[in-house]
């Protein structure tokens, strides 16, 4: 499926290849398919159509290329494995994409395809073209690699998933150029990358990390000195600063950053699927719900900023009287509503949901912040995008309170939940939040926190379990889970 839309993509004038075939290059199309395609119907015939598009030149974009091939992986299905969430679940997650980009390498460098090409470029499924001419793009950075001496040639991660975390992670993988580059195979660092990676030693690294931050692994050390072989290696191809090179405009890395269709991407193509973009929530109809405790935290400094937030109600857990004032912001004023809570901070859930006049509340308090430029993000205007993390992850076990949110919702509703839910990240649907608290209030009877069979106040784990509880609730209809 995704190969045909892909057919129907690139005929756009937004994605067309190319402005017209290139008079320097000659530029063949490789497919690739993980298992074998002459055991495979439907994959065999989705190519056929292809080949036959090409051999009838019946879509413009076809002119760009000079002709169309394909390859099996021939993975068996212990191989072809790709589990995101490796790093907790599965020691060998990336054994399947290794052993896809190891056919490649060895089909060109010794294979069918030994000596036909100088560079490829990998486009995984998800690398989409979202400018025109990218194909152009693609050749003019190719022909630069061999007078820079670059052997790799890509993006590093331009997304902002790993900001809270990413002084904790090494510097091979904060710095990593994902796979979906350009390879120049006429480049003896390419060579020694790829053997280094695919012989086996004392650790097999093609069970045991992704090919592109094995890459930057040994890279990184060669430069560095710190691994004497990979030192001698790449003083022996006389390797550079551009050698594993991160400057390209051809392709952009967003891996699975979650994105508003307003973004405006500078690369030709966006590595990061299309189910990762999302509209934007109007901000008359959402009101942030904020949880005052005292004076300090330095959320108010970051109102005036760019965020859809232009209902803003303060409920103050401190001496505090009614009053209301407009903050000028780059998007349009913000009216922030301050006044004294009538309920205990446990129930700020609930006392939000009796506060608000829109569709829609989010909930924080005075010591967080608004990182903007923020966006409230929906798959349609019914249906926002639910985070989560599992149960089994680091996260959750690290953290007692992940736990005990999940307990504490099945206790009172009957649910095992198997994701954890932050009461901050949920967006909230106004009538259903006060049905929620109903229940709540009615679920909780005679429980209290001295006999400890309540943990918390309303969570979010409890609003998800509640409507789990419907027996005509199907999350895949009000929301969009994904992973945090």
């Amino acid at each position: 499926m995704l190969l045909n839309s892909s057919n129907d993509l690139w005929a756009t004038s937004n994605a067309m290849p190319c402005a017209g075939k290139s008079t320097t290059s000659e530029i063949d199309l490789i497919l690739v398919y993980s298992k074998d395609l002459a055991t495979d119907a439907m994959a065999s015939q989705v190519v056929a159509e292809l080949e036959t598009t090409f051999m009838n030149n019946a879509s413009a974009w076809v002119q760009c290329f000079r002709g169309i091939k394909n390859m099996s992986a021939k993975l068996n299905p212990e191989q072809d494995v790709y589990d995101s969430n490796g790093y907790t679940t599965n020691k060998h997650w990336v054994s399947g994409p290794n052993t896809v980009f190891k056919s490649i390498m060895d089909a060109m460098m010794t294979g069918p395809y030994m000596g036909m090409y100088d560079s490829f470029f990998l486009m995984e499924m998800d690398a989409v073209p979202i400018k025109a001419n990218w194909l152009d793009q693609f050749e003019t950075e190719a022909l630069e690699m061999p007078g820079g001496n670059m052997a790799v040639r890509g993006s590093q991660y331009l997304g902002d998933k790993w900001d809270l975390f990413k002084h904790m992670m090494p510097d091979y993988l904060v710095d990593h150029i994902n796979g979906n580059a350009i390879y120049n195979l006429n480049n003896n660092w390419t060579q020694y990358l790829v053997n280094a990676f695919t012989t086996q030693g004392t650790t097999n690294m093609m069970e045991e990390m992704a090919f592109d931050v094995a890459f930057a692994m040994i890279t990184m050390a060669a430069e560095s000195g710190s691994d004497t072989t990979f030192a001698a290696a790449w003083a022996n191809v006389a390797g550079t600063n551009t050698t594993y090179n991160p400057s390209s405009m051809l392709v952009g890395n967003y891996a699975n950053t979650l994105l508003n269709t307003s973004y405006e991407f500078p690369t030709y193509i966006r590595h990061g699927s299309n189910k990762n973009l999302f509209e934007n929530l109007p901000d008359d109809n959402v009101t942030l719900v904020v949880a005052w405790f005292d004076y300090q935290g330095h959320f108010l400094e970051t109102v005036p900023t760019h965020h859809p937030f232009k209902k803003i109600i303060g409920l103050a857990y401190y001496e505090q009287s009614m009053n209301s004032r407009e903050i000028p912001a780059p998007d349009g004023n913000v009216t922030l509503t301050m006044k004294p809570a009538t309920s205990q901070p446990f129930y700020h859930l609930c006392e939000a949901a009796k506060s608000v006049d829109t569709k829609w509340f989010a909930l924080t308090d005075n010591y967080h912040i608004v990182k903007a430029p923020v966006s409230v993000l929906m798959e349609t205007m019914d249906k926002p995008v639910l985070p989560y993390v599992l149960k089994d992850s680091r996260y959750c076990g690290e953290r007692p309170n992940c736990k005990a949110s999940m307990e504490q919702a099945e206790d009172l509703f009957g649910i095992v939940l198997n994701y954890h839910h932050d009461k901050y990240e949920v967006l909230y649907k106004t009538v259903d939040a006060l049905a929620f608290c109903d229940a709540w209030d009615v679920a909780t009877t005679g429980k209290d926190w001295g006999n400890c069979s309540l943990a918390f106040g309303p969570t979010a784990d409890d609003y998800i379990a509640w409507k789990i509880s419907s027996p005509t609730f199907n999350v895949s209809d009000e929301f969009t889970p994904k992973d945090k």
